[in-house]
Order: structure tokens, then sequence, then C-alpha cells
């Protein structure tokens, strides 16, 4: 049979960690839940915004948009 700890029981055992652990359960909690957002969500198309301007800064736009429209 499993083990199930309630949140009582879990708060009682951290606070037997001294400061130093507790901060660092207090990163991983922060990194896991953080994890766990991004995985749950779609990416929003906002996010990519600017990904090619290193690409595309080089490049005169006018001569491009020209070439293209001559094939």
């Amino acid at each position: 049979m499993p083990t199930v700890l309630n949140i009582h029981d879990i708060l009682s055992t951290i606070k037997k960690l001294d400061k130093e652990e507790q901060l660092t359960l207090l990163e991983r909690l922060v990194v896991l839940i953080r994890k766990e957002e991004t995985q749950n969500k779609p990416p929003k198309l906002s996010s990519i915004s600017g990904i090619g301007s290193k690409v595309w800064r080089a490049t005169n736009i006018d001569k491009y948009i020209e070439q293209e429209r001559q094939w």
C-alpha cells in the first residue's frame, strides 16, 4: 500500500530541513511548476516574433519582393 502524504506531513518534514535545503527545494519546485506550465500550454504565435530578423537583416526587401514577382 503506497504511503500518502498530506500537506501537513510535507510541511513538517520541510521544517526539519536547514535553510539552504529549504531554498533548494523551493527553487526546484518553481522549476517543476514552470516546466509543467509550459508543457500544458500550446505555444503562442507571438513567441516567435522576430525569430527571422537576423536572416532578413542583410536582405534588401524591395529587391527580394521584385525578384519573387518576376518568376
